[in-house]
């Protein structure tokens, strides 16, 4: 698993859409499908309900959830954290 898979994941959840969430990320929507069940063949766990109107979170996938928007947000502070050290540093 890594920072895109959750990222993948997020945005499927969020938009209730496999489709929906490869439009905004730009990929086809079959490499989306196929990181999500990448992603449930690591887990050993079913996160997603398909059906024909989109996609909903089983509660496994409601858990890991939780977890893609800390672990996200930890990314996004730690490159925040990273680029103002790189911004005060004057390299002469």
């Amino acid at each position: 698993m890594d920072t895109q898979d959750l990222l993948i994941f997020k945005h499927v959840a969020d938009l209730h859409s496999i489709s929906k969430a490869a439009e905004k990320l730009d990929y086809v929507q079959s490499n989306v499908s196929q990181r999500m069940k990448i992603l449930e063949d690591e887990l050993g766990a079913r996160l997603l309900i398909r059906s024909n109107r989109g996609v909903k979170l089983t509660e496994e996938g409601t858990t890991l959830y939780k977890y893609a928007e800390d672990i996200l947000k930890l990314m996004q502070d730690a490159k925040s954290a990273i680029e103002k050290i790189n911004g005060e540093n004057t390299w002469s």
